[in-house]
Order: C-alpha cells, then sequence, then structure tokens
C-alpha cells in the first residue's frame, strides 16, 4: 500500500511542476520599440504600422542597443495601415 501511496505522490508532484512550466507566460516582443528592414538598414515604424500577410518577419526589434536583431511579426510591412487617405482637392 506505501508503494501505491509514494507512487501517486510522486505523479501529482511531476503533474505540478510540468503544469507549472508550461503555464509559464510566453515573451511578447511587441512591447518593444518595433523596426523594419529596408533593404539596407533597419528603421524604426511608424504608430500607425500594419502588417499584410506574408511569410517573412514584418518588423524586429532589439534589446542590445541596435546591435543585432530579432525578428518579431510575419507579414508584408505596410508603414501606413489605416491611415486616412484624403481626396484630391478640387477648384
Amino acid at each position: 500500500m506505501k508503494k501505491i501511496k509514494w507512487s501517486i505522490l510522486s505523479l501529482t508532484v511531476v503533474f505540478a511542476i510540468t503544469a507549472a512550466f508550461t503555464s509559464k507566460p510566453h515573451f511578447d516582443c511587441t512591447t518593444f520599440q518595433q523596426y523594419y528592414f529596408n533593404g539596407s538598414s533597419y528603421i524604426p515604424v511608424s504608430a500607425q504600422y500594419g502588417c499584410a500577410a506574408g511569410s517573412q518577419f514584418c518588423t524586429y526589434y532589439t534589446t542590445n542597443g541596435g546591435i543585432t536583431y530579432t525578428g518579431c511579426t510575419i507579414g508584408t510591412y505596410n508603414g501606413c495601415m489605416g491611415c486616412a487617405v484624403e481626396a484630391p482637392k478640387t477648384k
């Protein structure tokens, strides 16, 4: 009976530790300043940027002052997502 009791107790401890690690919050890179790569350098994004559907990184972030950049969101960069486009003015 003691073996069964210790087996159940051990399984409970293993389950609790596993559950604690799997429910740990994931890192959210979107809280950092976002940059986009224009082909030669990384440029800060505007406040109204968006990422359209795509398969490559849309924006990047850095945690070491611009020495290295890491991809954050996937898509195609759109620098003015949601910007109001004014109609041409007529005289």
